[in-house]
């Protein structure tokens, strides 16, 4: 309770520091001061009234009332050295969950940006204000502390004369909040995550290539055992002899990653973003073009140039729901076999010496010459119901950390995936297997968001998105491993829903800076129905 009251009372500090600050460094301060506040009609508040904040709302909870305040501070800017730092609190009217959202130091040495602490930014992001939000590193979850470095805005190579440009970075971060929950859980997991892209520069349509990787190691476990690290294998995604087990054979850590594939093109009419994103968890969704990766998120953003009433709009179409197919990842031993018990990874390399012996010891096949595309066949047919090994990546969701990619609460990727908490909140009981958090990570559905001016002080921004949810292999089956379907599963049938909203943001005449801003919000569908609203009052001040 201390530790608590103590973040409030510095938070509240805050509000007088900064003003304080702002009278005697007017022309370095930017500073906002907002009131929110907000309620639905469900427990469950509706998604675009809460999601791709920052974290800054819960998704739970009929009311909620706070103050934010947030400053940033420019210590110093010349032509090779800028930094700034910047502070952000939440005060709660529920005063256990005032935080604070922001602490960072951050700036631009020559080329090089760099940040350390909590930021509201991230490098990769397209435009969360009206699109759904990136598949990785958006804004959905509360910054996380984090060392971030790199070229965040594409930089322009001069011995290419411009033709050829790049962008890229590498951040480590901490996800300290409670993650305790299962046997296997880890408190105080570490983040790596880092992107690289290049672009055609020198015309007006430039295509570009990019790829994003994101990973999840150490930790401790809640018998208090640490988890080994091995950052090496970590960052190349490979097998780790230090840590052993299954980490040995396949990748250190839990990863995710994306491909992003499209083009920038400014042409007399509007600034036009294409964009092709492709998500993986493994390195045969990585290899897209083998067949096994279907998924994506399609999209296009445009920003007109000479229209009032259209400033932006965001069109998506996205496909999560193969996940590298049907097939369960691993050929498993239905029997003991030469030192392999039941249940555990047949790997063709132990038994490629003896193909003949171990069709007939584990099968009872007596034919002999078997080549090992033929084994392969054969599993496939007799233990995996003729599909190809090495499906079911279960996005988000990892067997070795149970929270996967969430940071208090949040997936700190899309928000259209469902994390255990939130659809035993509106979804009928099953028999739950609950090895995994994120029970609705196969999503379809298509996005649409636009802004504009409605008045010369009277602006409107709009998003929805309507969606085919699946839930996830691991839940539909008994594991990821296991072909025993689920009774009584809530999504055995495909469940449609719609999230919608709208806000009107008004600049008032009263102050100069000062904003009323209202936003109302609908969730409707075979999941839950849910109506909420927000009305925010914001005051920029002029230094």
């Amino acid at each position: 309770m201390i530790h608590k009251l103590s973040n409030q009372l510095m938070i509240v500090l805050l509000c007088f520091t900064v003003f304080n600050t702002a009278k005697a460094q007017e022309n370095n301060l930017k500073a906002d001061l907002s009131f929110h506040t907000l309620g639905s009609t469900d427990d469950v508040r509706p998604m675009w009234l809460v999601a791709n904040e920052w974290g800054k709302f819960e998704q739970f909870g009929y009311s909620e009332t706070l103050l934010e305040l947030g400053a940033d501070y420019e210590v110093l800017n010349n032509k090779n050295v800028a930094l700034n730092i910047g502070v952000r609190g939440l005060l709660n009217a529920n005063v256990s969950n005032s935080i604070l959202q922001e602490a960072y130091v951050k700036g631009k040495l020559w080329f090089i940006d760099f940040s350390l602490g909590k930021e509201q930014f991230s490098p990769v992001i397209i435009n969360d204000e009206l699109s759904s939000g990136m598949f990785l590193m958006n804004s959905n979850a509360r910054p996380v502390p984090k060392v971030n470095m790199g070229i965040f805005d594409y930089l322009p190579l001069g011995f290419t004369n411009d033709w050829v440009e790049i962008k890229g970075g590498m951040s480590q971060g901490w996800l300290n909040d409670d993650r305790i929950e299962k046997g296997n859980s880890a408190s105080d997991v570490l983040l790596h995550e880092k992107f690289a892209y290049l672009r055609v520069g020198g015309l007006k349509l430039k295509p570009y290539a990019g790829l994003m990787h994101s990973a999840l190691f150490g930790g401790t476990r809640p018998n208090g055992t640490e988890i080994p690290i091995d950052f090496w294998a970590t960052f190349t995604a490979k097998g780790s002899a230090s840590l052993g087990g299954g980490e040995e054979t396949n990748a250190a850590g839990a990863h995710m990653g994306l491909w992003d594939f499209g083009f920038n093109w400014d042409n007399n009419f509007a600034d036009v973003h294409f964009y092709w994103q492709m998500p993986f968890a493994d390195a045969s969704g990585m290899r897209f073009y083998n067949g096994y990766n279907k998924d994506y998120s399609l999209g296009v953003l445009l920003e007109p140039k000479d229209l009032k009433w259209l400033q932006g709009f965001s069109f998506e179409v996205f496909r999560t729901d193969h996940q590298s197919g049907y097939g369960i990842p691993d050929p498993l031993y239905p029997v003991a076999y030469n030192g392999h018990p039941q249940g555990s990874i047949i790997w063709m390399h132990e038994i490629e010496d003896d193909l003949d012996g171990f069709m007939y010891e584990v099968f009872g096949e007596t034919k002999t010459g078997w080549t090992e595309d033929e084994v392969s066949r054969y599993l496939e047919v007799e233990l995996n119901e003729g599909y190809a090994y090495g499906g079911r990546d279960d996005y988000m969701n990892n067997g070795s950390y149970y929270n996967g990619w969430i940071y208090h609460g949040n997936n700190m990727g899309t928000p259209l995936y469902h994390t255990a908490t939130k659809v035993r909140k509106y979804a009928s009981p099953w028999d739950e297997y609950d090895q995994v958090l994120f029970y609705n990570n196969r999503v379809n559905g298509f996005h649409l968001g636009a802004s504009g001016y409605i008045l010369p002080v009277l602006k409107y921004r709009i998003k929805t998105s309507y969606t085919l949810n699946k839930g996830s292999y691991a839940e539909e089956f008994r594991g990821r491993s296991s072909w025993e379907e689920t009774e009584s599963y809530f999504f055995k049938s495909t469940k449609r829903q719609m999230y919608s909203m709208l806000e009107i943001d008004w600049q008032t005449n009263w102050l100069e800076g000062f904003y009323v801003k209202g936003k109302i919000a609908f969730d409707v569908g075979q999941l839950y129905n849910s109506v909420g609203g927000q009305l925010s009052l914001v005051y920029i001040p002029a230094f």
